[in-house]
């Protein structure tokens, strides 16, 4: 529902919007809880962290806000008209500020008693091709055959919440054994389906051979020959 008075939304501000805040910031340091894949658990849990925060809000800072929300005769919250930067540095630091610390404080603690690391990138899917650079990506099949290709600035890859899938800009021929045997000709790409992938590979390209070494190693091919002869 959205707020039509000015009291509604300070019932929204107070009630809900900590609780949303201290839910967004765990979620990106944790990922998001099975239980609350539901909206209405979501919602019961932003109300009950807001509710949880406000009465602490209350024994700490109780006469502060109610001298900042007193109205007098000017009614209901005149007195955040009156104070603007007082009621503006309120809401950032009580809806805000606190709420994020609180899950962040909440999320160390419990990162410190668990014994495997959580990486709050939504899939290893997504981790495993972030800020990836250029390489070669070898692909097993179900079937068991393998294809594989070139990763590079005009290839793609999906990304959570779709459906995982890849598309590589050049593919190359592999052998019974995964091997890369050299550019397929004509190759225009190939793409595979998440859904297919048995195994997946990411293998840096090689270095390539400075012309000096290069050329140093042609001559000492040359001579071997002719010593050969």
């Amino acid at each position: 529902m959205v707020p039509s008075t000015v009291q509604q939304l300070a019932v929204l501000v107070a009630l809900v919007l900590p609780g949303i805040f201290y839910q967004a910031v765990s979620d990106r340091l944790r990922g998001p809880q099975a239980a609350e894949q539901e909206p209405q658990n979501r919602a019961l849990r932003a109300i009950a962290i807001s509710g949880l925060l406000d009465a602490v809000y209350a024994v700490a800072a109780g006469p502060w806000l109610a001298r900042l929300l007193d109205g007098g005769e000017g009614g209901p919250l005149a007195g955040v008209l009156r104070h603007p930067r007082q009621a503006g540095l309120a809401v950032l630091l009580l809806v805000v500020v606190v709420p994020s610390w609180a899950a962040w404080a909440a999320a160390v603690v419990r990162r410190r008693r668990e014994r495997a690391h959580y990486e709050p990138t939504p899939t290893a899917w997504d981790f495993l091709f972030a800020d990836r650079e250029p390489c070669f990506v070898r692909i097993r099949l179900k079937g068991g055959l393998w294809v594989g290709g070139w990763l590079g600035s005009r290839s793609a890859v999906s990304a959570f919440p779709q459906p995982q899938d890849i598309y590589l800009e050049s593919q190359w021929r592999l052998g019974s054994d995964g091997a890369f045997l050299g550019r397929m000709p004509g190759t225009s790409g190939v793409y595979v389906k998440g859904s297919e992938i048995e195994v997946l590979e990411l293998l840096a390209a090689p270095a390539p051979v400075p012309v000096a070494r290069r050329e140093r190693d042609d001559d000492s091919t040359e001579r071997s020959e002719r010593e050969g002869r």
